[in-house]
């Protein structure tokens, strides 16, 4: 690979110099990147830098990056907090392009494993291709789909298409995917399948589980979605979906360097980047609720908790969570005749509990949540009055810790939504309960746990629809900690769970997509005002809505 960086340098050179820089001569650069990408390499070496890349993609926008982590109120920022109150929505936004410089790795493969007829090949990579241009538009709304990734051919300026449009394509394509991974008879290499070890029986399920998503999204807007789904599903041996977590889309990490770690182990983060983010409030109190036994294994408790019981003060107690992570507490007296502590008083929301979360919407630098008064003390980020993430996320490398696309316990609440709205047969509690099921097993509850947690009457779905999908959407909240990109996805379609009004949030107004980069405006105009020419209000800000949410 050799990216004609000296060719960008001159042009950037010549910006600072004369104030200007030919749009097509970047358009052309964009076209010489596509090119050198692809040259001299062959499928299965291709096929490792995409997993990688979209695996890793996917991840940054569920942890670390904390936009929509803190969008869906998973996480809040104990400083630096913008993204507490979707400042990241308030600009224009270059994830975009993340996908599209994935996408040219993604395309040139489809064309070198055409050009060498591997079907197999070829069906694995559009997979990808179906699921970046889904973010993309899912995202964004319009954007160019058909013309993208041809600046080879001439296409420096590619049309934007509409969302309709590009759904329906995408669906085709995950079809053709399948049809492709199916009939191909060369083998996958297990080296370089960093995803399935080279089991194409499970790129299949990803394909069919991946169309499962899109149609669901879009099940308001296509009224076969339904009769799409069903077609699915009456057909395992040819469309074959996530079943079990052994067929999760997601990479593991090697821990060997920081390239290969999770994000937040030792070898990215010191301990104040960790610390500059703590779960969520809203988080919190759902899985104390709920009696759920994930709460241990995401969040540690909290070093110094208030407590209502005078005897209590200054007594320390350990915990042991259930990957053997122990931390260490002390007990701190509510008394109120502190006048520190009593000038915190209407911060003091969680007492006599060992878990607390950040308020959702808390501003930024923060640092008296739950009433932390002895700010000294904490440092610039430290809080001891909420949890931090547990020790599980301070880990280089752990079997709980993966780069995440999918996993099957999306795909059993997908189902489940769908039986209960009517789109396809079959119990929407079965589905549920498999959703659930599936969740903790990949958390790593143990199956007793997991069967005390499923006996509760909380647990139960009600007889009628609309509780139904309250509690599946809460259950599919939970399930999506740290694939957060999915989670916004669902809460900006369902508007559940129902957090738009809790604690400070009450009265913002949630984000609905993302702006386009000002690149877009600036050297792809007419494209881009046809694109935002659908939008509802066409104004490209990020409360307009797109096709998906009209």
């Amino acid at each position: 690979m050799r990216p004609n960086i000296y060719k960008l340098v001159l042009c950037i050179g010549f910006l600072l110099m004369v104030g200007s820089c030919s749009k097509d001569a970047l358009r052309t650069y964009d076209s010489q990147q596509q090119l050198d990408a692809v040259e001299s390499v062959n499928d299965p070496f291709l096929l490792s830098s995409i997993i990688k890349n979209t695996t890793l993609f996917y991840q940054g926008l569920g942890y670390p990056d904390s936009r929509l982590p803190s969008a869906v109120q998973y996480m809040q920022r104990n400083f630096q907090g913008g993204d507490n109150y979707y400042s990241g929505f308030k600009t224009p936004n270059n994830d975009l392009y993340s996908a599209v410089n994935i996408l040219k790795l993604v395309d040139g493969a489809i064309k070198l494993a055409d050009s060498r007829g591997s079907n197999t090949h070829k069906g694995i990579f559009k997979i990808f291709r179906s699921l970046l241009f889904s973010f993309m538009t899912d995202m964004y709304g319009d954007i160019y789909y058909s013309e993208a990734l041809k600046g080879r051919e001439g296409i420096l300026y590619p049309k934007y298409d509409h969302q309709e449009d590009i759904y329906k394509s995408l669906l085709a394509e995950l079809d053709e995917a399948n049809t492709l991974i199916q009939s191909g008879t060369e083998p996958v290499s297990d080296i370089y399948d960093l995803m399935y070890g080279g089991d194409k029986k499970k790129w299949q399920k990803f394909a069919n589980s991946l169309k499962l998503r899109l149609l669901l999204r879009a099940s308001n807007k296509l009224s076969d979605a339904g009769a799409q789904m069903t077609a699915i599903l009456n057909d395992p041996t040819g469309h074959p979906i996530f079943t079990d977590n052994g067929d999760n889309a997601a990479m593991p990490y090697i821990g060997t360097t920081g390239a290969n770690s999770w994000a937040g182990g030792r070898l990215n983060w010191d301990y104040s980047e960790f610390d500059r983010r703590r779960p969520c409030k809203t988080l919190v109190d759902k899985l104390a609720e709920l009696n759920d036994p994930r709460q241990s294994i995401w969040f540690a408790p909290v070093e110094r908790p208030w407590t209502s019981d005078r005897a209590l003060d200054g007594v320390t107690f350990s915990t042991t969570d259930a990957n053997g992570f122990t931390d260490e507490s002390t007990w701190e007296y509510l008394d109120r005749t502190n006048p520190d502590i009593e000038a915190q008083s209407a911060n003091i929301l969680d007492s006599n509990k060992i878990y607390a979360g950040f308020l959702p919407g808390m501003y930024g630098d923060f640092l008296n949540g739950n009433g932390h008064y002895d700010v000294n003390a904490g440092g610039v980020v430290g809080n001891f009055k909420v949890s931090r993430y547990s020790q599980l996320f301070r880990q280089n490398e752990h079997p709980l810790l993966k780069a995440t696309i999918m996993n099957s316990d999306e795909v059993a609440f997908i189902l489940a939504e769908a039986a209960a709205k009517g789109l396809i047969t079959g119990s929407s509690d079965d589905y549920y309960r498999s959703g659930i099921s599936q969740s903790l097993q990949r958390w790593g509850v143990s199956d007793g746990d997991a069967a005390n947690y499923l006996a509760q009457s909380s647990i139960s779905l009600p007889g009628d629809q609309q509780g139904k999908l309250v509690k599946i959407a809460d259950q599919k909240w939970l399930s999506l900690f740290m694939v957060a990109s999915e989670a916004y996805f669902d809460l900006r379609r369902t508007r559940l769970p129902d957090m738009f009004n809790n604690y400070l949030l009450n009265g913002r107004e949630f984000p609905n997509r993302f702006i386009y980069p000002s690149a877009e405006s600036g050297q792809n105009r007419d494209a881009y005002n046809g694109g935002v020419s659908t939008l509802s209000p066409a104004v490209d800000d990020q409360y307009s809505k797109m096709w998906l949410l009209q």
